[in-house]
């Protein structure tokens, strides 16, 4: 048996971020979506756990798209939806007239659907919050292939979230467990979160894609088309320009990447120079000028500065040596305020 497992693709999200690089994470999660479906037309089937799309901003024409890229792949996709995809009447609406081979769970009642020697139980959101208490101490049978499909949080019982207790879920003998909600691919036992198909933020660090079952061997599979960084670098740490993107752009991957970038100076940085040359299709580049601490306390005599240096006048140790400078930064922060 062969299948793959994705989970919070968001399609259409809207993002508190730059417009241009909102655009590029929504294009290419579409296409990230898209390629992973092309590239594994030879499993049996594939497993949606839910924020497959943001019902708030997703639109009859992103439906369309959506349900040709599902015909294409041809093989049976069993949904569940999440906090973020809930159902509704607008997208209850065009989910009924999907195509055949998209087999949506449309209640937060445990059900199934049965094909050959599989079975897939599976929960949808109704709403943003699940709070519905639910009993899926089941007995299942082992002449089938035992599926659960689920998007939530597990052993969380303060959650918001369908939380799985995974603990009562050891009593039930499901082949596989699929989940989705964390952002990070996760397993804990035989439950699974793949992670989101692609990062969405500068928090988003890790690696994305999705997940592949194969007769009993699983694997992450990294597909993402985005990479994103967020990197602070001392300018002092390096000879020239040169250097500095020369270190910059070997720790890139060979993806679209996305930096952020704050570079600490006490000299001045072509800025220019180093956008330009940077492998990156987004760059936020930040210098923040390094101030000489001592050269300041001597430019401010009996001061809460001269004050405070003197306590550390001769520093014993690195920790007073860091005690020193972020005081005498903070002090000076305050004045600048």
């Amino acid at each position: 048996m062969k299948f793959i497992h994705l989970a919070d693709v968001h399609l259409a999200d809207s993002f508190n971020l730059d417009g241009s690089l909102s655009k590029k994470i929504r294009e290419a999660s579409r296409q990230s979506l898209s390629r992973i479906l092309k590239s594994n037309k030879d499993v049996d089937f594939a497993l949606i756990a839910g924020d497959l799309f943001e019902r708030s901003y997703f639109t009859a024409s992103d439906f369309k798209r959506l349900f040709a890229i599902f015909e294409d792949f041809s093989k049976d996709i069993y949904y569940v939806s999440g906090n973020h995809d809930y159902f509704d009447s607008y997208s209850s609406l065009f989910l009924e007239n999907s195509p055949s081979n998209f087999h949506v769970f449309g209640s937060e009642n445990l059900e199934v659907f049965e094909k050959d020697k599989l079975r897939v139980y599976g929960i949808s959101y109704k709403d943003r919050i699940f709070s519905k208490d639910l009993d899926i101490s089941i007995k299942l049978d082992d002449e089938f292939f035992n599926i659960f499909l689920i998007h939530g949080d597990v052993d969380r019982e303060e959650s918001n979230y369908f939380s799985l207790n995974s603990e009562m879920i050891r009593d039930i003998p499901f082949d596989y467990i699929a989940m989705g909600h964390i952002h990070k691919a996760h397993r804990i036992d035989n439950i699974y979160y793949p992670g989101s198909i692609e990062p969405h933020d500068f928090t988003d660090i890790y690696d994305y894609g999705y997940i592949r079952y194969e007769d009993g061997k699983v694997d992450f599979i990294d597909s993402s088309i985005l990479k994103f960084y967020d990197m602070k670098l001392y300018f002092r740490d390096f000879t020239n320009e040169d250097d500095l993107l020369s270190f910059v752009n070997q720790k890139l991957k060979n993806k679209q990447n996305v930096l952020r970038l704050k570079i600490s100076s006490d000299k001045d940085i072509d800025q220019r120079y180093i956008r330009n040359n940077i492998d990156a299709i987004y760059k936020e580049i930040h210098i923040k000028e390094e101030r000489d601490l001592s050269d300041m306390v001597k430019l401010f005599p009996n001061s809460l500065l001269s004050f405070y240096a003197k306590k550390f006048e001769n520093p014993r140790n690195d920790v007073e040596k860091l005690a020193l400078d972020i005081g005498l930064d903070a002090i000076l922060r305050s004045k600048d305020d």
